[in-house]
């Protein structure tokens, strides 16, 4: 390797911390080596990774995504396939349609539904989704129930469509195929596009704005010129901030990225715009539609504090100090612990008719997360071992990313049965042929944790803005991880990050030498 091939120190050390720690929670989450051991196993797996890293980062560092310049749009190129670009998700989604009509819907999606149809909304499950996703297809339609799934379907391939013209425009059709393939082919693409879910919703606000953010990144800021994509920017970040109630994970760090290429001034101006229409919709539209709040959600918020103690409760009492024994208890009787705990999962307690959620309001935030503080010190090997199982969805390679046809959820009588066994065997196929490809979340952060230190110098400010617009991904992912009670709905919680993945590396792999060149003032559709 030569000098402008090797990479940094920092960057492998960062690699090799990152990798020693998913091999090291591959074996507490397995129990192949007592906990003591560890503290000299991840310091051995550290070294290994260290020496290792120089290689893998330099061959990475070769890989280049080739274009013309962000100028790809040839004055031969038929306008056929830009269309072509939008049908093709279309076309493929119509299937799982067909075969699942009218579409799936759980327990969330018969409340939201009933909420839409009655004109009664709780804030619980996002208003703002259920507007959307729900009454306003509903209204459209005359209140065809079919019109829900086939809304959000045409909603994704529009989304998707323009989303692939702007890799077409920046990566040439090439890599544009090679993107498609990768979303069109994943059978948990189509099987989670027939449930109306406010997950799904949110993957879709999350593809616009990334492919609005390729195409700020690209012209310098250029793009936001346009006061037309200024208003589609603020409009998409507003409604994709409303659809979940964790969504400012994802949505503030992008923001905040994309106002990097702008005049302070007008950063600013969009900043506050997107924060008063939020409030605008939160505060006086929900007030005139007789919103009824959602309540503290403690319980929901604290899902990491709970599995913790959970599991040192379960399975060590003893070493448990009487103040956190009397909360687990208060909140639900020994037998529940005993009959319902599971490892990395407080669900299932929770939803028990016998525990009282009410319990964890009254001790508030700062006292429960004092107490799983103290089960660390006394417990830590159950305690570590609950931490990962409950995370480990991000991170662990050999994790399953079990998509919707894993899942328990009855499917309607009223689809083509045999159209839907073809969609599972399928599903199995790839299942069975391709899982770290399509299945296993963190292969795609491995993906881009390595394409990123191997292609960035973190002391490089044209760098560290490319790297801002992939941390959103990552601050969301593994921010939602410390507040769920199981991990058992990764599949539909974190499924956007297999959508985006294949953008977020036209940012990374692309030549330095493409940003030069500015693009102009192009229309939301150009």
């Amino acid at each position: 390797m030569n000098a402008k091939q090797t990479p940094g120190i920092i960057n492998r050390i960062l690699l090799a911390l990152y990798c020693a720690f998913v091999i090291t929670a591959e074996f507490v989450i397995r129990d192949f080596f007592p906990y003591r051991y560890l503290l000299i196993l991840t310091p051995v797996l550290f070294a290994v990774f260290f020496l290792i890293s120089p290689y893998v980062l330099a061959l990475v560092s070769k890989i280049n995504i080739d274009s013309c310049n962000g100028e790809n749009k040839k004055a031969g190129d038929p306008v056929w396939i830009r269309i072509a670009l939008y049908i093709l998700p279309l076309a493929v989604l119509l299937i799982y349609y067909y075969a699942y009509y009218p579409g799936v819907f759980t327990f969330d999606s018969v409340r939201q539904y009933e909420q839409a149809v009655q004109g009664q909304y709780n804030d619980w499950h996002p208003v703002m989704h259920t507007l959307f996703a729900f009454k306003l297809p509903l209204a459209v339609s005359g209140g065809w129930t079919g019109s829900i799934v086939l809304f959000q379907i045409c909603c994704f391939s529009a989304v998707s469509g323009y989303a692939f013209n702007t890799v077409y425009k920046y990566a040439g059709p090439g890599f544009t195929v090679a993107v498609m393939a990768f979303l069109l082919l994943n059978p948990v693409t189509g099987h989670n596009s027939v449930f109306p879910w406010k997950d799904m919703s949110f993957a879709i606000g999350t593809l616009l704005l990334t492919a609005y953010a390729l195409r700020i990144y690209f012209s310098k800021g250029g793009w936001m010129r346009s006061p037309e994509n200024t208003a589609a920017f603020i409009l998409a970040t507003v409604l994709t901030t409303l659809f979940r109630h964790n969504a400012i994970l994802f949505t503030g760090p992008l923001v905040i990225a994309a106002v990097l290429f702008l005049t302070k001034k007008r950063g600013a101006v969009i900043c506050l715009s997107i924060l008063i229409l939020c409030l605008g919709v939160k505060v006086p539209v929900y007030s005139a539609l007789g919103v009824k709040k959602a309540g503290s959600r403690k319980a929901e918020s604290l899902g990491l504090p709970m599995t913790v103690i959970g599991a040192a409760v379960t399975y060590t009492p003893g070493s448990v100090d009487e103040e956190t024994l009397r909360f687990a208890y208060k909140v639900a009787p020994k037998e529940v612990w005993e009959e319902k705990y599971v490892t990395g999962s407080y669900q299932q307690v929770k939803s028990d008719k016998r525990t009282n959620n009410e319990v964890i309001e009254e001790y508030g935030i700062r006292k429960v997360v004092s107490m799983m503080s103290g089960c660390f010190r006394r417990s830590p090997g159950v305690s570590l071992k609950a931490l990962i199982k409950l995370t480990e969805a991000s991170y662990i390679l050999a994790d399953e990313y079990n998509g919707a046809m894993k899942t328990s959820y009855e499917y309607p009588d009223t689809g083509n049965p045999r159209v839907q066994y073809v969609l599972r065997e399928y599903y199995n196929f790839t299942a069975s042929c391709f899982p770290y490809l399509f299945m296993r979340l963190g292969v795609m952060h491995l993906l881009l944790i390595v394409s990123v230190l191997a292609k960035c110098r973190l002391n490089k400010r044209t760098d560290l803005k490319k790297i801002l617009f992939i941390l959103p991904v990552f601050i969301y992912n593994f921010g939602t991880g410390f507040f769920l009670t199981c991990n058992e709905d990764a599949a539909r919680f974190f499924f956007y990050t297999f959508m985006l993945t294949p953008l977020l590396l036209l940012f990374i792999l692309a030549r330095d030498d493409r940003t030069s060149h500015a693009g102009g003032s192009l229309s939301p559709i150009d």
